[in-house]
């Protein structure tokens, strides 16, 4: 998804130039073992194979604030979740999910996302799940979008590998709709140039946290509260909302 980048570049280039108190990184610490899932534009590998994306700007923001070297890995979403409950890995940011708690502390609130249901402007289908039960609905596989989806048994939910191919599905009829949380939506029409009025959006589950989790056996439980405490600081200055900040607008609730 090469083509989808330069706009986000943009906006992660003004964010790390924001200033922020910082420390600089001990040489004989083990570096904080964050993992990201490859989702664009949370986080995917750039042209050089390094980790980039929204997640890896506030992984590297966190490091530096709490004065951490950082090594963090993008990994397919599954994967991920795999690795993180086997300890593979100490820090990430998920969706809330009761799943996690078996393994996972949370350290603090990173975001708090709109998930919508997206259907062409045209369309005359109700955007819920009752109005969309026994018609296809896409998902970004591996992604939780809150218990209301996990329940759900009267959709036909058709997993894709991201949200291009869910637009692509949509557009060859496909799909009738497709889910999405704000921040991917919002970052696809922008890099796409997509007019948002071209679609009908409504927000199903208002305000699914995402936050920071740490391994309950993680390899280095010391960095927990360092990096709590960077969160803070860069909740406090708003540079978390400058990361995830999404100007979407969700059509009323059916009645």
């Amino acid at each position: 998804m090469r083509y989808f980048r330069a706009s986000l570049v943009l906006l992660l280039a003004a964010v790390m130039s924001a200033p922020c108190t910082a420390q600089e990184p001990v040489a004989n610490e083990a570096p904080a073992r964050f993992m990201s899932a490859e989702v664009w534009p949370w986080a995917y590998l750039d042209d050089s194979r390094q980790p980039a994306g929204l997640l890896h700007t506030l992984a590297q923001r966190l490091t530096q604030v709490a004065g951490l070297p950082l090594h963090n890995r993008v990994l397919p979403h599954q994967r991920l979740r795999h690795d993180f409950r086997l300890g593979n890995g100490d820090f990430a940011v998920l969706f809330e999910n009761p799943t996690l708690d078996d393994f996972a502390i949370p350290l603090g609130e990173v975001l708090r996302s709109d998930m919508f249901l997206v259907a062409p402007a045209g369309s005359r289908v109700t955007l819920s799940f009752e109005g969309l039960a026994g018609r296809p609905v896409g998902y970004i596989r591996g992604t939780y979008y809150g218990e209301a989806f996990e329940a759900d048994q009267g959709m036909i939910k058709i997993a894709t590998h991201n949200l291009d191919q869910a637009l692509q599905m949509l557009e060859a009829g496909r799909l009738d709709a497709f889910l999405s949380s704000d921040v991917v939506l919002y970052h696809t029409f922008l890099a796409k140039g997509i007019d948002p009025a071209d679609f009908r959006l409504r927000v199903y589950t208002s305000g699914l946290g995402g936050h920071l989790y740490m391994q309950r056996e993680a390899s280095r439980p010391d960095y927990g509260p360092r990096l709590r405490a960077a969160l803070d600081i860069l909740r406090e200055t708003g540079e978390l909302e400058d990361i995830f900040r999404v100007p979407l607008v969700s059509e009323p609730s059916p009645r």
